[in-house]
């Protein structure tokens, strides 16, 4: 009885190792079979060209923007245009007071008439004068006068001869042209056709020679104007084709193009001038609207590029992932250039036509098993 209890034991013992193995054996196959897949997105490595990018705002102006300025201190009385307004050369904008001048112009032009009435009377006297010096010389020849008779004709002939009256008819003259020129500085002109940019002053200002009471801009040619760093500078030439933002018009760019660019930084902040013009302005587009300008820094034509989001970073190294035959990702160890928001240049590691993981490529490792489901076709 013993015996047979032992062997039903150890019978019971090896079926419990049996089943214990089957199911560990299981469990391993189960596992092999369940190994992970990441799903990724791919695109494939190509020449092209790449810039990198620099954003810089200013504000659009006149290519030709003219101020307008008083010639006399004086205040103003009227404003006759607004912002926006087109104007024409020549045309008032701005008057000032003239009252005080219209009453020392009045006063001159009575004195020069004055001065005139005694030129003319002068000029009589003149006349007499000189018949009479001519007669007293016929009446000393004939011994008839004394010589200081003939000597006070002389006199008398060229004193009226001295241009005394002459210089106060043109002192009178200068006094009142003076003021005629102050009455009309009184209206501060456009000193171009264009659009009014900005008043600066409002009625009963004083308007001074040293600060611009208006700007009127040419707004057949426009540009903007930015303040560029000098680490960005010396790779922007004139001619540079550039895009132009402005927000309130429209959220694609408008073609510019490079025109001029400062030698020398601002003394201020350090930073250099930059003008861009917009090679096709539109009526919309207005002097003072904000713009966003575009710069190409650096570029490069016919250069190896993968998507910036394909490239990261293992430790100081730059990394991309490929996908092997066996559909498991591989890294590759790039050199990287240029980049901007969108492509990143690649120098050295890979090969054009290669295809790179650019998402899921951060949850990945060497050996990772992976399904591609877009982007194979991608440039």
């Amino acid at each position: 009885m013993k015996k047979r209890r032992r062997w039903k034991v150890w019978l019971l013992l090896l079926a419990l190792l049996a089943s214990f193995s089957m199911i560990n054996g299981c469990s391993s196959s189960e596992q092999a079979a369940q190994e992970t897949e990441l799903t990724v997105e791919v695109a494939v490595a190509q020449n092209q060209y790449i810039a990198r990018t620099a954003r810089y705002s200013g504000k659009i102006r006149g290519a030709n923007e003219a101020p307008v300025t008083a010639k006399i201190p004086g205040r103003v009385t009227q404003i006759l245009v607004q912002p926006g307004d087109q104007v024409t050369k020549g045309q008032t904008l701005v008057v000032l007071d003239s009252t005080d001048i219209q009453a020392a112009l009045k006063q001159a032009e009575a004195a020069e008439a004055a001065a005139r009435a005694q030129m003319v009377s002068n000029q009589l006297q003149l006349e007499n004068a000189r018949i009479n010096y001519e007669r007293m010389q016929k009446l000393h020849e004939a011994g008839a006068i004394a010589d200081s008779a003939l000597e006070a004709a002389r006199l008398q002939y060229e004193t009226l001869q001295s241009g005394a009256v002459e210089a106060s008819v043109a002192a009178a003259e200068a006094a009142r042209i003076s003021l005629q020129d102050q009455l009309n500085n009184c209206n501060l002109t456009a000193p171009i056709s264009g659009t009014v940019g900005s008043i600066t002053v409002s009625l009963g200002d004083i308007a001074s020679p040293q600060s611009p009471v208006a700007y009127v801009s040419d707004t057949t040619r426009l540009q903007v104007e930015v303040q560029v760093s000098e680490a960005d500078v010396n790779f922007i030439e004139n001619g540079s084709k550039v895009n132009v933002y402005i927000s309130s018009l429209s959220s694609q760019p408008f073609a510019g193009t490079v025109i001029s660019v400062d030698r020398m930084a601002g003394p201020m902040n350090r930073k250099f001038t930059v003008r861009v013009g917009l090679d096709k302005p539109e009526p919309q587009m207005r002097p003072g609207m904000f713009a966003e300008v575009v710069l190409a820094t650096e570029e490069a034509e016919n250069t190896l590029c993968v998507p910036i989001e394909a490239v990261i970073a293992r430790g100081e190294k730059s990394v991309v992932y490929t996908v092997d035959a066996e559909n498991r990702a591989r890294p590759i160890e790039v050199s990287t250039g240029i980049a901007n928001d969108r492509l990143i240049q690649i120098l050295d590691g890979l090969e054009a036509g290669t295809p790179v993981i650019t998402k899921g490529n951060t949850l990945v490792s060497d050996g990772t098993l992976v399904r591609v489901v877009a982007g194979e076709e991608k440039a």
